[in-house]
């Protein structure tokens, strides 16, 4: 009997022991928890377990930003390509843009030729003429329009109308007005080629102009996907305060 009280005296004592340190070690957690302004351990297990759907909701959300940032990184992708593709479009369009613009430059001059050989020649007093002949003059006109005719500096139907009298030719006119009429028909058409080549370098500047104001929109654009993605993977990382724009 005096065992039994002795055991049961011994338990008492040992569980109010421990019941003491358990208590200690709760109220040295619950002071450290509130000295550093965070919540408890308890109070986040009370939390979680009286408001699962909270917990759903932060993981909902935690999901939402990983998806949102995969398309950010998907989009960052695409809009670099397409803005690498501008580029290499603005080049073309530029380097075609100044092709036609040595070819405007090529057939003005041309025309300043053709036009400098007819003042010249209406300048002149006279043509040289051996024999004041209709069969001569026919000879001579089909000669300096079949030189250029090869010369490319005449149509096929300009040589055509010269060689058949029409629109204006005459085989039997004095080879000076056979000549002068064969260089205005030249330069008329030198002009031409130049208007022709003036329309395709306005075309080509405009196209041009096109190309380089895309490529500089998709640089933005992507600049500014950069820096979405930047700040949405890295917001620690402050932006920057100033842009660099390279120089075009």
């Amino acid at each position: 009997m005096d065992f039994s009280q002795g055991m049961g005296q011994a338990l008492a004592i040992w569980l109010a022991l421990l019941a003491a340190v358990l208590i200690t070690f709760l109220i040295l957690t619950l002071l450290s928890r509130r000295g550093s302004g965070g919540p408890s351990w308890w109070a986040r297990l009370r939390r979680a377990v009286r408001d699962p759907e909270a917990a759903k909701e932060r993981q909902a959300r935690a999901e939402r930003s990983a998806a949102a940032i995969a398309e950010l990184e998907r989009y960052t992708e695409e809009i670099a390509v397409a803005a690498g593709r501008a580029t290499v479009m603005a080049e073309r369009r530029r380097g075609e843009w100044e092709a036609a613009q040595r070819t405007q430059e090529a057939a003005w001059r041309a025309f300043e030729e053709t036009e400098t050989g007819v003042r010249r020649l209406r300048q002149a007093n006279a043509f040289p003429l051996v024999e004041d002949d209709p069969a001569i003059r026919r000879r001579h006109l089909v000669r300096i329009v079949n030189q250029a005719h090869e010369r490319r500096e005449i149509s096929a139907v300009q040589l055509a109308d010269a060689l058949m009298g029409r629109h204006g030719w005459d085989p039997a006119a004095h080879p000076f007005e056979q000549e002068l009429t064969l260089r205005k028909m030249i330069r008329d058409r030198k002009f031409q080629a130049y208007q022709e080549a003036s329309e395709i370098e306005r075309l080509a500047a405009k196209a041009a102009d096109l190309a380089m104001a895309a490529k500089r929109s998709l640089d933005d654009e992507a600049f500014d996907a950069q820096l979405r993605l930047r700040r949405a993977t890295r917001p620690e990382v402050p932006a920057p305060s100033l842009r660099t724009v390279p120089v075009r």
